[in-house]
């Protein structure tokens, strides 16, 4: 079950309880953020169909939004009872948010719509007539005037996976390491920003130019330990570095790593059974795909995307260093999750015009 699709049975059943019209009632995305224990996700629709339901709801009532939540949550489990698709738990917790708790089968289900990264975040396929827009960053001049180029890349290829139809995203196959500012050799211009790519290489520096949330940096400023939101080549910071140290390079590690435990499960290698503790982080970080990227979009801020994307790699690599369990929650998640995770990862960089190795 995809993010959207549990976005629809809520919705049709807030619908149901108050005689709305499913166009009226706003969208309000499941977040795996906002779950509740146990729960794989959390909706807070009912304190924002509140205003919408009016006369539904008992007059001199204390906290609708707590009653609201009540009435969605017993359409939900009505619509179970009757056979009909719905989840394994609902509940409204104290804020009125309900807390979803999805099937087995509906959390593999989430994992395999996942890996088609262009459609579970995007919700359509991604086969337009069209280019991605990327600029050469090297002919910017000063080091601020690429950044501002790279995200304004970022912005338009965000907003062409969301709203127009989109182009392909080009031939799948191998994608190495290899940086062509500082791998290539080119002879480039002796600019400030050509000298910066030189440095740190140009997915490091549309990660960094993309991270951070002003539009006109200070002077020496940070999005972290040594991570300039202006690298330089004389200021690189951790953006240089192969470790987790620099973001970009985690980002795109765990994507490699990805990758290679889903060609190795593929070849007959046992998957990593971790526990249900490491695993559940994982399945929430992905749930929020869609609304992190339909957020970025919306803002027009690329650090929400960048920001998200971190959190996701960071739940996955907890995931894989944890030791394997005896007992696994699941193993078909198991086995899922790799791919899933590789599915959003290089999605998500593409956005940003970064590309995704496949190799560690």
């Amino acid at each position: 079950m995809t993010p959207r699709q549990m976005e629809a049975l809520v919705r049709g059943a807030a619908a149901r309880s108050f005689g709305l019209e499913p166009e009226r009632i706003p969208l309000v995305w499941p977040r795996g953020d906002h779950a509740g224990e146990g729960a794989d996700a959390a909706t807070a629709l009912p304190p924002r169909i509140v205003r919408l339901a009016g006369s539904a709801l008992p007059p001199g009532e204390e906290r609708p939004h707590l009653r609201a939540g009540a009435r969605i949550a017993e359409e939900l489990l009505r619509m179970r009872g009757e056979g009909a698709a719905s989840f394994a738990a609902v509940r409204a917790d104290a804020r009125g948010f309900l807390d979803l708790t999805l099937t087995a089968g509906q959390r593999r289900a989430l994992l395999e719509a996942a890996s088609d990264g262009p459609r579970y975040l995007t919700g359509r396929a991604w086969d337009g007539p069209g280019e991605w827009p990327r600029t050469e960053l090297h002919d910017a001049g000063p080091v601020a005037r690429a950044r501002r180029l790279a995200r304004a890349d970022a912005r338009a290829r965000i907003a062409l996976a969301l709203g127009g139809p989109p182009p392909p995203p080009g031939p799948a196959g191998e994608v190495s390491w290899r940086d062509r500012y500082r791998d290539g050799g080119a002879d480039l211009p002796p600019t400030p920003a050509a000298r910066a790519l030189r440095a740190v290489g140009e997915d490091s520096a549309r990660i960094a130019f993309c991270r951070s949330v002003p539009e006109h940096p200070r002077a020496g400023e940070t999005t972290g330990r040594d991570l300039p939101a202006l690298p330089s080549a004389e200021n690189p910071g951790a953006w240089v570095r192969l470790t987790e140290a620099n973001p970009a390079f985690r980002l795109r590690y765990a994507h490699a790593h990805a990758v290679g435990q889903e060609r190795w499960t593929a070849g007959g290698a046992e998957p990593h059974t971790a526990c249900s503790e490491h695993t559940a982080p994982v399945r929430r970080a992905l749930l929020d795909g869609p609304s992190a990227l339909d957020t970025a979009a919306r803002r027009e801020e690329p650090h929400i995307l960048v920001r998200y994307l971190e959190t996701l790699a960071g739940a996955y690599d907890e995931w894989r260093v944890c030791p394997s369990s005896a007992e696994p929650a699941d193993r078909g998640e198991a086995t899922a999750i790799p791919a899933a995770v590789a599915g959003v990862l290089r999605t998500g960089l593409f956005l940003l015009g970064v590309s995704a190795p496949t190799r560690l």
